[in-house]
């Protein structure tokens, strides 16, 4: 399935790969990457669903909507590294606000 550019999607990673320090340093910099299992969620934007290697998003782009000085990353998933992809046309709040308790990245 091709997944349009800039649509935004919540997509579940291994969190043994979440939590390496190179990757982790982009998402989650100053806190430790939680949970109960192995699982991360990342709210973001689509860039390229197509590339073989993996599946690329833009991180940050709500953070940056809200203060422009937040920088935005280009982030690559590896395919083997993403368990889920979830496409909505917008996230609510609640959800957000209990992602965000629960430690993942938006």
């Amino acid at each position: 399935m091709q997944i349009k550019k800039n649509a935004n999607v919540a997509v579940v990673v291994r969190k043994s790969w979440a939590r390496l320090e190179g990757i982790k340093l982009f998402l989650r910099p100053p806190d430790e990457v939680q949970g109960t299992d192995d699982s991360h969620v990342i709210f973001a934007r689509v860039l390229d669903s197509n590339d073989d290697r993996g599946f690329w998003i833009e991180l940050n782009t709500k953070r940056h909507q809200q203060d422009p000085s937040v920088e935005r990353f280009a982030l690559m998933i590896p395919w083997q590294e993403l368990l889920a992809i979830v496409l909505a046309k917008d996230f609510s709040p609640a959800l957000e606000k209990e992602a965000q308790a629960m430690g993942f990245t938006m």
